[in-house]
């Protein structure tokens, strides 16, 4: 049997492909149109994240990606499988941690492995790398209650990344934190990215978060959002806090406050 090999190879599918994809509620009897139909093409590897303004539909989106909804219309598809439901190599990070308060870091890191069945010493081995990993090491044994938001965070990525996804879905990780403490979660969220390259989707309201993580930034307009505009984010990589002080970072940050001000506007 013939094997198909250089030019003959087919292309490796998108990491994430939407196509036609619209999001439409019900409430109250009342259709509210979230998301018109929309289009996007992410590749594997690729850090992109989603910014507009709030009620745009970037939650939408990025639930729709997770199999967390089914679209009105249109088609979801990850690693060429269509989505229908949660796939297991997709990790999902949201705005509030939602810990577990009666396990201790370590259990609530293990927690997906623990339900699908693989929570094992190879499993606990992982968790505790990654705890170490973001910054925690030593905290295995505490508890929720005895953490700070920006440490509670930290598990909560570490929970999403013990199962080894090949795409991590972040909506709104950091969103609640200080400043501060945020810069240092981008600082590790990117280290743990370059150690374990993977696909992110990475829903913001921060211009410049998105311009320091990301590869491409997608705009969407305002309520029905669709995508408005689809950046790319021309700074070099490895990146560190250092960039923060640039001048191309700057200027990255001016050409996407323009986009995100005429979504604002509706783009039309």
């Amino acid at each position: 049997m013939a094997t198909l090999t250089g030019s003959q190879a087919p292309p490796r599918p998108a990491a994430i492909a939407l196509r036609g994809v619209s999001k439409t509620f019900t409430r109250r009897s009342t259709a509210v149109r979230a998301l018109e139909p929309s289009d996007l093409d992410i590749e594997p590897g690729e850090f992109v994240s989603l910014i507009g303004p709030s009620g745009c539909g970037k939650s939408t989106l990025l639930k729709l990606m997770a199999g967390l909804l089914e679209p009105t219309e249109g088609s979801v598809s990850v690693d060429g499988v269509l989505v229908t439901e949660p796939l297991p190599q997709v990790g999902v990070a949201f705005q509030k941690p939602t810990l577990l308060r009666w396990r201790t870091v370590l259990d609530n890191v293990c927690l997906p492995l623990d339900i699908a069945g693989d929570g094992g010493p190879d499993g606990r081995c992982r968790a505790r790398g990654l705890l170490e990993m973001i910054g925690l090491a030593g905290f295995e044994k505490h508890y929720p209650r005895e953490l700070s938001g920006g440490m509670e965070q930290r598990v909560a990525i570490a929970r999403s990344l013990v199962g080894r996804p090949s795409l991590l879905l972040m909506d709104e990780p950091f969103g609640a934190l200080d400043e501060f403490t945020r810069e240092d979660l981008n600082d590790e969220l990117l280290g743990v990215w370059q150690s374990e390259p993977k696909t992110v989707v990475f829903v913001t309201h921060s211009i410049s978060e998105a311009v320091f993580l990301s590869d491409r930034i997608v705009v969407m307009s305002v309520r029905p959002g669709r995508v408005h505009a689809d950046i790319p984010v021309r700074l070099s990589r490895p990146r560190d806090r250092g960039l923060r002080d640039k001048p191309e970072f700057y200027e990255a940050i001016r050409h996407v406050r323009a986009a995100l001000d005429e979504a604002k506007g509706g783009g039309r």
